[in-house]
């Protein structure tokens, strides 16, 4: 749409912003060939540095609607004059290394000091898997029906195909996937908030899958869920007391209101927010805190697993950072199994002692995170590595 005109101009605002790696090398091939004849100039508009490297010859860095450094690309991204660009480079992920935890707000970050030896992330999976798995799947299978065929037989979507895989007590497992592939409908599957087909979900040697009613509300506190969209998240006309209250009311786990608000408070320091946030509203709120209130409302009912699905990539990657790192802060404060569902190879990489790879409904490579990016073993693994790349 915006090539019919033939503009001399074209300016792309965030274009794979959301898009899985797959996906996102399309668009930036896209917009490759557009340019390719030379009667076009690009305005690239992006917080995903890697992207803007690909895409950019000149770079411009704003601050709060200010330039604060401009130049050519390979000398800005690889030797930044102002602290602000360094902070940027810094709070990325990086691909050639596992780090304990983002360097945020560090202008010359000691990653040395910050990287997790591939013997380490052993040592930990190690540890983990010798307890009980928390969560247990076997062969769960999620469908939606399409439409009937010529012969009256119903077709059907196979979303969640045949999944199985085990979580462990205080394991970060990371579910990996391009959009579309299912990632999504196995996290509400396995909240129940989706009826599975056929299968089971064992949580705490519990099948969820055979609980209605009762039974299944008085498990809902220990399986929690952090959304993607903060700005979707919240109810509008709901303070942000209000919200971290709401969980402890509805699922009877704090008798009075002052009880209540005091969790709320203590939860609200947890999350780095303070007192004054407790009667804002979320329109008052940045992106970045009005995540970290969603992140504080799953966790108000203490939580033995936390689903968090693509809870960073409608964010900018300042803030991505400081997410990340509160997450990684609160798994280990609380000792919560997390399954983190992402897109982004970077940020999964970060955040998993373990990484399922899914495509098209099914797990189609599984193993510690090391071995997943550093030895694909899968095509469509290799794949979406090498499109991340």
């Amino acid at each position: 749409m915006a090539m019919c005109c033939e503009p001399a101009l074209l300016i792309a605002d965030e274009p794979t912003t959301n898009l899985d790696s797959t996906t996102q090398r399309g668009i930036l091939d896209l917009l490759k060939e557009l340019l390719a004849d030379g009667r076009r100039a690009l305005l690239f508009i992006s917080h995903d540095l890697s992207t803007v490297a690909e895409m950019a010859q000149g770079v411009i860095v704003l601050q709060q609607g200010r330039e604060v450094e401009r130049g050519p690309t390979t000398r800005v991204l690889k030797y930044p004059a102002q602290p602000y660009t360094r902070r940027l480079l810094a709070s990325r992920p990086p691909r050639d290394r596992f780090l304990r935890r983002l360097p945020v707000d560090e202008e010359s970050p000691d990653l040395e000091a910050l990287t997790l030896l591939p013997q380490a992330l052993e040592r930990r999976l190690s540890e983990l898997q010798r307890q009980p798995p928390l969560l247990r799947v076997e062969n769960l299978q999620t469908w939606f029906p399409l439409r009937k065929g010529w012969w009256g037989k119903p077709q059907w979507l196979r979303a969640v195909d045949g999944v199985s895989f085990e979580l462990f007590p205080g394991e970060r497992l990371g579910l990996l996937g391009e959009s579309g592939s299912g990632k999504t409908t196995l996290g509400r599957t396995l909240l129940r908030l989706l009826t599975p087909r056929s299968g089971r979900i064992l949580f705490e040697g519990r099948n969820l899958t055979a609980l209605e009613g009762e039974p299944l509300r008085r498990l809902r506190p220990h399986l929690q869920v952090v959304f993607q969209n903060p700005y979707a998240a919240l109810n509008p006309r709901h303070t942000v007391g209000e919200t971290l209250m709401e969980p402890l009311k509805v699922h009877r786990l704090a008798p009075g209101p002052e009880e209540r608000r005091a969790r709320a408070l203590e939860m609200l320091h947890a999350v780095g927010l303070g007192e004054e946030h407790f009667h804002r509203l979320p329109r008052q709120l940045s992106g970045g805190q009005r995540q970290r209130v969603a992140i504080a409302r799953a966790l108000m009912t203490r939580p033995r697993l936390l689903i968090c699905d693509e809870c960073v990539s409608s964010l900018d990657v300042s803030v991505q950072a400081q997410v990340l790192n509160l997450l990684l802060d609160l798994q280990e404060r609380f000792g919560l199994a997390l399954l983190f569902i992402s897109h982004d190879l970077a940020v999964v990489r970060l955040m998993s002692d373990r990484v399922l790879v899914m495509e098209g409904g099914k797990i189609v490579e599984a193993g510690p995170v090391t071995e997943v990016f550093e030895n694909p073993r899968h095509p469509y693994t290799r794949q979406l590595l090498t499109a991340g790349a």
